[in-house]
């Protein structure tokens, strides 16, 4: 009977310290490449998100390319690049970038990420 005690307890403490150990699935889902495409009367729009983590960190590089209609006719393709870095926050499961101040939510059952009212589809 003493030993069954000690026994129950370590069975419970083993069992309270694994529940602590659970993967945190948003965050696992994070990295990965998002794309983004936008088609209106004045161009089109091609947006990519490649994430990355580093350090505890994640490194957000951003490739965009707009291609401008004016008069019906496509002018010179614009490219952009940027990098910025975010800190994913446990509590909300949510990226916050360092730069810019933006809030990214994912929606790991559907593929997605959202930055504002911007949605991305996860490619890989």
């Amino acid at each position: 009977m003493k030993i069954q005690i000690p026994l129950r307890y370590f069975i419970v403490l083993f069992l309270v310290a694994c529940n602590g150990l659970t993967k945190d699935e948003v965050k696992a889902f994070i990295p990965g490449t998002y794309t983004r495409i936008s088609e209106h009367e004045f161009g089109k729009e091609y947006d990519t998100l490649i994430i990355s983590e580093i350090g505890g960190q994640f490194e957000i590089q951003r490739k965009w390319k707009y291609e401008r209609v004016l008069d019906d006719v496509a002018q010179e393709p614009e490219y952009k690049q940027e990098n910025t870095t975010a800190v994913y926050d446990d509590r909300h499961h949510l990226l916050n970038e360092i730069e810019t101040g933006n809030t990214i939510s994912f929606d790991q059952r559907e593929g997605f990420l959202f930055i504002g009212p911007t949605k991305y589809k996860k490619l890989k």
